[in-house]
């Protein structure tokens, strides 16, 4: 048995206490905790079970006294909530006194009591009680539901009193000891569980006629429809078809109304809004609504206003299912002309007396009421509704420029939104309406708004609304839904449309918005801008279709316009904004105003349109391709087509007809098509057949019906491509691979194939259903063989074509292998040669006596370097320590002086000289930015002012400075150099403005002057590294300087001048340029000669480096030895410029780390010292005129570090002499001016 006794929590524990202060507890709380445990003693003593038990006894006047007695004692334990495990049994209590009240209404008053109790949260002893108990509660709230049988308004009322205050849960005064309260949310839940609202919408039966008792239970359902579940089980009971009759039911409150409103919304958002349409679809249904909404609508109040809107709402879902009889009940009528009354000023009874009071609500009541005008188009016999009503001429109320609201009491945003909703229910219902529309001139006012769109007129828009997006500040909102309106009618394809657009000169208005959108687009880019261009280009190719005129017409410009959007990136196709839809419209548009009018078609392959067609085709996109396809087998009927497709040429120079060919083996891969490793046909049966094709059985056809064979040719692209080769020819194709053959030869017999697989079709067919007679069946076979044999033709010229490819490849094997014999036989002559020049140099003392001399020359070669005290030679240039990357050294660019100003003949005023153009020298300046920097390479001074009544000499243009690296060269375009700037700060006048109007020019402006001229580059640096290719270069400056050039074995890998720094150990600084390697005729420009020699000129000494083991560029050339190498660069460099010879210069001889180096050394420096016991063994035209002389020999090692140090010391020191030499020369320049001065002075006297 449980207990029922549940005592207060215990008092909580007091806080310590100062001494000196008083007892804890006063005699009169003593008196109280007394008395609460007596109470709890007695509370303790009621027994559910004996209640239930009482209850069930036998009716007696004493009996009944009891059990009231005893329900007062429940209801006062439980007034601070009822505990989960004692609900079920209150629930019986509860049935057994609403089973009393039908014989004994005194049990009324405790069964509201303990009702009442439910209002309150249950109380959980644990966290997991609410999951334990779950059934059961649900089962008791259900039981709640049920008590609504109960014939007692005080009862059902105090239910849905119970049932609000599910929904604002307040806490008890106390807390039963040792229990909490359960969550806020658990009665909600389990009233869902329980199916609480499905029970209460059955009792709206009961209530009936009893007002008060029917809003109360509204008002439990209002709370109950706030939950998806709860909304599902009244849809269970029918109430969305049960509340809208409650609509219209008489309340004087009004109340009733508007929590019927407020729970079918609630069911629509939370519910399916199918089901509550099925329900509210019946006539008395959609007549209470329309009652309801008249109602409404002359109603004054707010909340009238906000009923009408929701209703309108309800309205607008069930037009939209067509079994709702709208048109049947006259709401749909009523609802038209409520739309349209306030635009066509035509006089109703259905709205007579109506006032528009243009306040919010009515904004909102007018948009719904357009937006159900859309709805309604799709329901035909509301369809007629609105052709014999006045909504076409209301709409195009609209279509006019906002120069003025239309009402005066919109505001202009208010405005704005209304014409945008219009014109977008323009465009939904102008299909339907077409002979409205047309009756209304409905044309002319919509190219009239188009031409105000893209005019110039001042036009703020706001661009709030939904339809506004994209259109504040301008007026492509209303651009955007004019042309969806001239997008609908023109999609019907109806020829008294299409000829009254183009009799008001629609072709040349639409190219001009066509042209307006595209130059918005270059600016900014959306997907508005996007869907204008789609939609005015799909309009275009509907009027110019069928029209050869018309076709003509849109040639003259709207060719121009159509080009660039065949140029579109085809990263922008998957953007997302529209491009793919915009690009499929410019190829229909190609296909519709184009194709088939010869002077459209001219026009657009003098813009290369074939050849843009052509690069969409070589993305490979699937859509594309069969588009692009069949507008190229339509311009082959003009004959320049096919020169135009045969000249185009794809990335790595691939042909069109290459391309088209890659294009069939493709879609052969992903048709499943046989073919081997090669390309050849496997299947001879039925080469070309899908494995779709193959896998299909044999069905009997009727005749009408195309067959597989049939239908396959229009769903992919290899007809279309057979067509196109068929055009172009199958001989003479440029650029094809022997693959491309291979495949070739297949498309040349497709349409045999084709017919092949028709009657092997056939022949299926007929074995299928007849069996043919023994001539028939011959026939058959021949046929059927006819096509194997052609197969097995085909597949012969591949195998041949194949063949002929293995054995050229195997030619040209052996011609290579031929070479290699070749250079390995030039090798070994060589070493045999080395070996014999060894042999005549071996003799013993001949030998000791070389190696004495060559130690004797490399000691006295070694400078006794001391430390530098003097000036030093400084060059330090801002960034040369490192490389340079993608080194440009030779611009050509264009400069042309400002033109001059007006001049002023009435006051003889003079117009301003126009600017000039400048040169001007800077540090950290590279021809490469400036490239970048002004991609176009133009120049242009500003122009002069014009002579004006307030000025009447004109101020002179702005100049124009372009900012230089030092060291340009200016050089016309014939070779004439005209300036130098060498150092920053230099300037150069590169083109005059032209002079201003005056009475010498009759008061005309002159034009500047313009020239074309190359910046020609020759870097300053004090070292310039020179030899031929893999001399090692580029290794000795990263060895020197702090540079990082690329280094690899293999020649010419220096590709571009490379800069580095030396920086010693006191920091003196010493600039060291890398250039390119020569080779033989670099002075005639070969290997680019003159672009890498021109850089030596700027170099104030030369630092040759010479592979000790000679040099040979490739198998073809002549092997050089050191000796050879070192005359050929002189030569190189005399027959460039002389001046370069004379030169200081340094030789640094590489590679001592190879074996036989110091032997090749010992013989070069003989050789060096003597050089004219040796100049007979060289060809004459080797032997320069002049040759070089070194102030060092440093043999040196990039690879060990050999040498190094002391090359470096090499340099500095004769960069240090020259600085001297140069200084001891200024200064004897100096002194001999001064004493010639002087004896100029002594003279005149």
């Amino acid at each position: 048995m449980s207990s029922l006794a549940v005592a207060e929590p215990r008092a909580p524990r007091a806080a310590s206490r100062s001494p000196g202060t008083g007892p804890p507890r006063s005699g009169g709380e003593r008196r109280r905790n007394a008395s609460d445990t007596a109470q709890d003693a007695q509370l303790r003593s009621v027994d559910l079970d004996h209640v239930i038990k009482l209850l069930e006894g036998l009716d007696s006047k004493d009996l009944e006294i009891e059990q009231l007695k005893t329900l007062k004692k429940v209801v006062k334990h439980f007034e601070n909530g009822i505990p989960l495990k004692d609900l079920e049994q209150i629930i019986k209590i509860l049935n057994l006194c609403s089973e009393k009240i039908k014989e004994q209404e005194t049990f009324t008053e405790p069964l509201c009591e303990l009702i009442k109790l439910f209002g309150l949260p249950f109380q959980k002893k644990k966290s997991s009680d609410e999951v334990k108990y779950s059934t059961a509660v649900s089962k008791s709230i259900a039981q709640l539901g049920y008590l609504m049988r109960v014939p007692s308004s005080q009862v059902r009322i105090q239910i849905c009193k119970c049932v609000v205050n599910f929904y604002k849960m307040e806490l008890p005064g106390k807390l039963l000891s040792g229990y909490q309260p359960t969550s806020a949310n658990y009665k909600i839940q389990m009233a869902e569980l329980g199916g609480l609202a499905e029970t209460l919408v059955l009792s709206l039966a009961l209530v009936e006629n009893q007002l008060t008792e029917k809003l109360w239970v509204l008002k439990a359902l209002q709370h109950l429809s706030s939950s998806g579940e709860n909304c599902r089980l009244m849809m269970k009971a029918q109430a969305a078809s049960r509340l809208c009759l409650y609509l219209n039911a008489p309340d004087p409150s009004g109340q009733l109304v508007f929590r019927s409103s407020h729970i079918l919304w609630n069911l629509l958002e939370n519910a399916s809004k199918e089901e509550v349409v099925n329900q509210l679809s019946s006539l008395e249904c959609v007549h209470a609504l329309k009652e309801v909404f008249v109602d409404a609508l002359h109603g004054f109040r707010h909340c009238d206003h906000q009923l009408r809107n929701d209703l309108l709402v309800i309205a607008t879902l069930l037009a939209e299912n067509p079994a709702v009889p709208l048109v049947e009940s006259g709401f749909a009528k009523l609802l038209i002309v409520l739309a349209t009354f306030n635009e066509v000023k035509i006089p109703n009874p259905l709205v007579k007396g109506l006032k528009l009071t243009y306040s919010y609500e009515d904004f909102e009541m007018k948009k719904l009421l357009f937006n159900i005008i859309g709805v309604l188009r799709k329901n035909p016999s509301a369809a007629q509704l609105l052709r014999e009503s006045d909504v076409m001429p209301a709409l195009l109320y609209y279509v006019k420029p906002n120069q003025k609201p239309g009402f005066y009491d919109w505001s202009a945003a208010q405005y704005e939104e209304l014409q945008l909703h219009a014109i977008a229910v323009l465009a939904a219902v102008a299909s339907v309406l077409i002979d409205k529309y047309l009756s209304c001139q409905a044309n002319t006012l919509l190219l009239v708004f188009l031409e105000w769109c893209i005019g110039q007129d001042p036009f703020f828009a706001q661009g709030n609304s939904f339809h506004g997006t994209g259109g504040r500040g301008n007026k492509l909102a209303q651009m955007r839904y004019s042309l969806r309106v001239l997008r609908s009618v023109a999609s019907i394809y109806d020829d008294a449309v299409n000829l009254n657009l183009c009799d008001q000169g629609a072709i040349s208005q639409l190219l001009e918005v066509l042209r307006y959108a595209a130059n918005k687009s270059k600016r900014k880019e959306d997907a508005i801008l996007l869907e204008i261009q789609a939609d005015t280009l799909f309009i275009l190719s509907v009027l110019c279709e069928k029209d050869l005129h018309r076709k003509e017409l849109f040639s003259y410009e709207g060719i121009g316009i159509l080009i660039p959007f065949l140029k579109m990136d085809p990263k922008e196709l998957y953007s997302g904004l529209g491009h793919s839809y915009l690009l499929f419209s410019a190829l229909d548009c190609v296909w519709s105003c184009i194709i088939g009018c010869y002077i459209a078609e001219d026009h657009f392959l003098e813009k290369q349109g074939i050849f843009l067609l052509l690069d969409l085709l070589a993305l490979k996109e699937k859509n594309l391709c069969n588009i692009i396809l069949r507008i190229l087998v339509e311009f082959c009927g003009n004959p320049k087509t096919t020169l135009h497709i045969n000249t185009w040429r794809g990335e790595k120079a691939q042909t069109a007809a290459s391309l088209l060919i890659q294009l069939w083996r493709e879609e052969e891969l992903e048709l499943g098509v046989r073919r081997d490793q090669y390309g050849r046909i496997v299947d001879m049966k039925r080469p070309i057949a899908s494995s779709f094709q193959r896998q299909q059985k044999v069905i009997p056809v009727p005749a009408s019906c195309p067959s597989f064979a049939i239908m396959e040719i229009s769903e992919n692209m290899r007809a279309k491509l057979y067509s196109l080769f068929c055009k172009l020819g199958f001989e003479n194709l440029p650029g094809l691979s022997t693959e491309d053959f291979v495949t070739l030869a297949i498309i040349r017999r497709y349409i045999d194939f084709k017919v092949g697989e028709v009657w092997s079709e056939i022949c299926a067919e007929l074995k299928e259903e007849f069996k043919p007679i023994a001539s028939d069946e011959d026939a058959l076979e021949s046929i059927s063989k006819v096509s194997e044999d052609t197969g097995k033709a085909v597949n012969a010229l591949q195998t041949q074509l194949i063949e002929s490819q293995l054995h050229q490849e195997i030619q040209e094997d052996n011609q290579t292998y031929r070479k290699i014999r070749a250079t390995h036989k030039q090798r070994e002559m060589i070493n045999k040669s080395w070996e014999n020049f060894l042999t005549r140099t071996s003799t013993y003392e001949a030998l000791k006596k070389a190696k004495k001399h060559q130690e004797k020359a490399i000691e006295a070669s070694r400078s006794k370097l001391k430390t530098q005290t003097g000036a030093f030679h400084s060059t330090n240039i801002e960034g040369l320590h490192t490389t340079y990357g993608s080194f440009i050294d030779d611009l050509r660019v264009y400069v042309r002086g400002g033109t001059g100003g007006m001049g002023y003949p009435r006051l003889g005023g003079e117009g301003g000289r126009g600017g000039d153009v400048w040169f001007v020298a800077k540090e950290r300046i590279t021809l490469k930015g400036i490239k970048e920097k002004y991609p176009h390479k133009r120049f242009v001074a500003g122009t002069g002012a014009n002579s004006s009544v307030k000025a009447l000499k004109g101020e002179k243009g702005k100049d124009c400075e372009v900012h230089v690296p030092p060291g340009i060269s200016l050089v016309l375009d014939d070779g004439k150099q005209i300036g130098e700037l060498n150092a920053a700060g230099e300037r150069f006048l590169a083109a005059r403005g032209g002079l201003g109007g005056s009475l010498a020019t009759n008061f005309l402006p002159c034009k500047g002057q313009k020239r074309i001229i190359h910046l020609d580059l020759k870097l300053i640096a004090d070292v310039g590294l020179v030899g031929f290719p893999n001399a090692g270069k580029s290794s000795l400056l990263s060895k020197i300087s702090h540079a990082k050039p690329e280094i690899a074995s293999y020649a010419f890998t220096t590709i571009q001048p490379q800069l580095g720094k030396i920086i010693y150990a006191d920091y003196k600084q010493i600039s060291v340029a890398d250039l390119p390697g020569l080779i033989e005729g670099a002075h005639v420009n070969r290997g680019m000669g003159h672009k890498f020699l021109k850089h030596v000129e700027r170099t104030k000494q030369l630092l040759l480096v010479v592979d000790i083991s000679g040099f040979q560029l490739s198998i073809k050339t002549q092997f050089r030895t050191p000796f050879e190498t070192i005359l050929l660069l002189t030569k190189e460099l005399e027959l460039y410029k002389e001046e370069l010879v004379t030169k200081p210069a340094l030789l640094a001889i590489n590679k001592m780390d190879l074996p036989c180096a110091k032997d090749n050394l010992n013989e070069l420096m003989s050789q060096l010292q003597n050089p004219q016991d040796f100049l007979h063994l060289l060809e004459e035209e080797m032997i320069p005129a002049n040759t070089l002389q070194f102030k060092e020999v440093i043999p040196i090692s990039t690879y060990t570090g050999e040498g190094i140090e002391e090359l470096k010391a090499y340099i500095r020191k004769s960069i240090y002499e020259e600085a001297e030499q140069e200084n001891e020369e200024y200064r004897k320049n100096k002194l001999q001016l001064l004493r010639t001065s002087q004896e100029e002075k002594i003279n005149r006297r």
